[in-house]
């Protein structure tokens, strides 16, 4: 605690939050001792009780009675040393991510990672033990209300005010936080090397696109990090040298995605329902879908048969059987699934019925496919 907040009279609650002092009246002692714990909330409630001027209302807070770092947060956090962002909420959990989502939008980011790109990097670094047990909890997203996730976020302290609104300062210390993100960037940057290396010598079309694939996964992630770099350590940014770039990896994926040409026949698809998503969700893997020579083929069928659950509504029971086989017929990928769906009438039920399959296929379906590949590169 400042010299001018001890002054002002605020007080330390669980080592970092802080709170006014209870106000007395002449000839009354109001004493108070603040512990850690469950005994913490019930001090507040006290000096909420104590506090205020006559008639027990509470006092009015002027600016001079603020913490330095709420006030002006580059007067404690100097900004060519830290980034900061002030939180406020209900409770010190709330203004810690509030914090942390104000730290997040400094980082305006240029690449985007969606979420499934995300998780793939988390089980690729993991499984390939590229990053220790730390790094990867560091490489975790901060559970900000933000895409955006950041290395090395710390909370400092935190303060009531006269309304119980919690504040607390979140802040990113460039230089040691700096040096951390230049090595995580080289250990992916490794990696993604390593990959490219293993594509150059899988010997088979369907090996050389999975690792590229998870090549293409990690370096998505480490453009991440480069970006946020830039704004924590410029410096720093400017000389991270890499063996590869991120848009030639891009670009090979691609190319190699070309020629993956996949075959799709699902039997009792009634309106091509199945197959027309099956061919999206295709497409969006940049996978062309051709039944000449193909490299993958995707079989299935579709089932749907009524079902009598209860007088008021027509029930469908539904079963979807899918497999991808490879170059030489061998199975690849086995998923089944089954649901049932309600309605009025029994047109609504089926309608029903198929958005249950679509949805299966575009998610869960094209996730299997994609754990298929990254296994090759895991050896799963």
């Amino acid at each position: 605690m400042s010299a001018a907040e001890a002054q002002a009279g605020w007080a330390i609650i669980g080592d970092t939050e802080r709170i006014r002092p209870m106000q007395t009246q002449p000839g009354m002692r109001c004493e108070m001792r603040v512990i850690l714990g469950a005994v913490v909330t019930a001090a507040v409630l006290i000096m909420a009780g104590c506090a205020g001027g006559p008639g027990g209302a509470p006092s009015a807070r002027t600016a001079q009675d603020m913490p330095a770092w709420y006030l002006n947060p580059s007067a404690v956090y100097p900004d060519q040393v830290y980034l900061t962002a002030v939180g406020t909420g209900d409770t010190r959990r709330d203004a810690e991510q509030q914090a942390l989502a104000g730290l997040s939008q400094i980082f305006e980011a240029d690449i985007e990672v969606d979420m499934t790109t995300r998780e793939r990097y988390r089980e690729i670094m993991t499984a390939q033990g590229t990053l220790s047990e730390t790094e990867v909890e560091l490489a975790q997203t901060t559970n900000v209300r933000s895409a955006q996730t950041l290395l090395n976020v710390q909370t400092g302290e935190a303060a009531v005010d006269q309304s119980g609104r919690v504040h607390v300062i979140a802040y990113i210390e460039r230089i040691p936080t700096g040096r951390l993100y230049v090595e995580l960037i080289e250990k992916n940057g490794n990696q993604v090397q390593y990959f490219l290396d293993e594509a150059a010598v899988s010997g088979t079309l369907v090996r050389e696109y999975a690792y590229v694939s998870a090549a293409a996964v990690v370096a998505a992630g480490n453009e991440l990090l480069r970006d946020q770099l830039r704004i924590i350590a410029p410096a720093m940014g400017q000389i991270v040298r890499l063996s590869y770039t991120y848009e030639d990896v891009l670009r090979r994926r691609v190319d190699l995605a070309g020629r993956m040409r996949v075959s799709v026949v699902i039997t009792d698809d009634e309106g091509d329902r199945v197959g027309g998503v099956l061919r999206q969700a295709l497409g969006d893997e940049r996978f062309p879908v051709s039944s000449e020579d193909p490299v993958l083929r995707i079989t299935g069928r579709v089932s749907l048969e009524p079902v009598a659950l209860s007088d008021e509504f027509e029930t469908v029971r539904w079963v979807l059987n899918l497999a991808m086989s490879g170059p030489d017929g061998s199975a690849l990928i086995s998923y089944d699934d089954q649901g049932r769906a309600s309605a009025v009438t029994i047109d609504s039920a089926r309608a029903f019925a198929y958005r249950d399959i679509q949805d299966a296929v575009a998610k869960n379906f094209v996730r299997s496919m994609r754990r298929y590949f990254d296994g090759l590169v895991l050896g799963n």
